[in-house]
């Protein structure tokens, strides 16, 4: 009979063990699905606020002292919506990285040229991208804060000894033996020992309960890098190599770390007898003292561990972003301040229209309204990001020199500080003015000068602003809808604009740049388009008519009577 019950014990544990064994297998095909279809192609995973706060905690972390893509200038160019479009990582390592990548564009060649080495053995091993992938997509991401916060936190933990744990242990160990020798005493021995040591444990636990979860990663990224280590890919060398000088110092902390709790209880009867022995011996808050001796002792370790797989992942999102672009090329970079582009697009564009440019002075964008002066502005802004970050640029040719980048360009006015548009306006074209040094030239796009203000001050002193700026170092693309700036700059500012066409009353853009300065408006085109009354259209045309010819505007009778034409 025993035998019986013993052997269905036994079919039972194997057909548990098999479906086990399998659920892993599906798992691991299901994902290994899931990245290959994936790669090559833009991410299109939805983000919540919080996720994009614990995002950039890493570059918060590393921006102090340096040039960083300032929040004006972020969020003008909508460059989170670029991030996203690059973030095809699967851990927060390879995320974290790469947004801080993006937000602090470097001046040096040989570090791009670092870079791009590491995008391209990814981008010509599809197969070695996946695998490395799947590795990283165990490690994962924090749900709450980021990574490098975790890491942090673990540098602050106070240092504690265990003498206090090995006492309680060994009376606790005493109290058991007095049960046999004495068992009356022993009982209130072992009784008394219990408490104490219950008591003592939560106490201490308490403490330090917070920096377990931190452990978890730690030790989560440890195994990550292990695996990669393991792997042998050619280009890859010199990471893996510093990746196994940092995991010799700090491979001890995964030793014996089951003994911790850091996925909360499972309900299971091995987790229940466990949570008992920890709370009688301790062994959780010993090892974790232990863990935190290692920490403390290879703090830089664990920073340079934690940097490289970040700088492994984000080369893989790169590479894989390439691969989703119509085309793109490889940044060239100058001595000069000078731009030569050909056939550059917009990134967040699906249809895009491409232009190009050759210039070595400022230059000034005319046009009508949505002709594409903007739109053209951010496209070569995202780009000179993007060519002193990723190394990567959405043209035919690329070729310029390294610049800060600055803008000036989706401004409101702030109420939160009681500032007008017009002051919110001057303090960001003052910022910009203030960058100018002269190892590095500022590159910046000013989209509608001083628009908060009246035509004559706005002309007068957009003009100043720009002439000024333009004898600094600093390369200039503003975008106006006053036509008399192109004559007041003209030699200063090299003159380009977009036009439309008119057909069948619609007003069509064909987002194409032209040299020289515009010769048509469309505003009130546009309204008659959209429906306006042809009283207020036809008043409009004839008294814009009247305001060329004669230079002087027509005044109206009274509110009622219309204009004097």
């Amino acid at each position: 009979m025993i035998k019986y019950y013993l052997l269905i014990a036994a079919v039972v544990f194997v057909i548990f063990l098999y479906n086990t064994i399998m659920f892993r297998k599906n798992e691991k095909k299901k994902l290994m699905e899931k990245i290959r279809n994936n790669w090559g192609k833009f991410p299109k995973r939805e983000y919540s606020f919080d996720e994009f706060l614990k995002i950039t905690y890493n570059y918060q972390k590393h921006s102090k002292g340096k040039f960083v893509v300032d929040d004006i200038t972020w969020n003008d160019l909508n460059m989170d919506e670029i991030f996203k479009l690059i973030n095809n990582t699967y851990s927060s390592a390879g995320e974290e990285y790469l947004y801080k990548m993006l937000r602090l564009p470097v001046f040096e060649k040989e570090e791009l040229e670092k870079r791009e080495a590491l995008i391209k053995v990814f981008e010509n091993s599809e197969d070695d991208s996946v695998m490395f992938q799947e590795i990283f997509a165990k490690l994962g991401r924090t749900k709450k804060i980021s990574l490098s916060e975790f890491l942090d936190k673990l540098s602050e933990v106070k240092r504690q000894g265990n003498l206090i744990h090995y006492f309680c242990s060994l009376l606790f160990v005493a109290a058991v033996v007095l049960l046999f020798v004495s068992p009356v005493a022993g009982i209130f021995a072992f009784l008394a020992m219990l408490i104490f040591n219950i008591g003592i444990y939560y106490k201490k636990k308490r403490d330090v309960d917070c920096y377990f979860i931190c452990f978890k990663y730690l030790i989560d990224m440890i195994i990550c890098t292990e695996k990669i280590v393991e792997v042998n890919i050619s280009g890859v060398e010199e990471y893996t190599k510093r990746l196994k000088e940092s995991l010799e110092k700090i491979k001890g902390i995964k030793k014996g770390s089951f003994l911790i709790s850091m996925n909360g209880n499972s309900g299971s009867l091995g987790e229940i007898i466990m949570e008992y022995i920890r709370m009688i011996f301790h062994v959780d808050i010993i090892k974790f003292n232990k863990m935190t001796e290692t920490v403390v002792k290879h703090g830089c370790d664990i920073e340079n561990m934690f940097e490289i797989l970040g700088k492994i992942e984000s080369s893989m999102a790169v590479a894989s972003f390439r691969k989703a672009l119509n085309y793109y090329c490889i940044p060239k970079f100058s001595k000069e301040r000078t731009f030569d582009i050909e056939e550059i697009y917009h990134p967040l564009i699906s249809n895009p229209v491409t232009n190009d440019i050759k210039e070595n002075i400022s230059v000034l964008l005319t046009g009508s309204n949505a002709s594409g002066k903007s739109t053209f502005l951010k496209t070569i802004a995202i780009n000179s990001i993007l060519a002193q970050t990723i190394f990567t640029c959405t043209a035919k040719k690329y070729v310029s020199c390294f610049f800060k980048v600055f803008t000036s360009m989706a401004l409101r006015d702030d109420l939160s500080k009681n500032e007008s548009y017009f002051m919110v306006e001057i303090k960001s074209l003052k910022r910009i003015i203030d960058a100018v040094e002269t190892d590095i030239p500022v590159l910046c796009f000013v989209d509608e000068v001083l628009r908060g203000t009246n035509t004559i001050e706005r002309i007068s002193a957009s003009s100043h602003i720009l002439e000024y700026i333009s004898r600094q170092n600093v390369f200039c693309f503003a975008a106006t809808h006053d036509i008399e700036l192109t004559n007041i700059l003209d030699g200063v500012y090299s003159n380009y604009h977009f036009t439309e066409k008119v057909k069948d009353d619609d007003v069509l853009f064909d987002y194409k740049l032209f040299k020289g300065r515009a010769v048509s408006r469309n505003a009130i085109k546009l309204l008659k388009v959209i429906g306006f009354d042809s009283e207020i259209i036809n008043n409009a045309e004839k008294m814009a008519e009247i305001f060329t010819k004669e230079g002087e505007w027509v005044t109206f009778k009274n509110p009622n009577e219309g204009i004097i034409i």
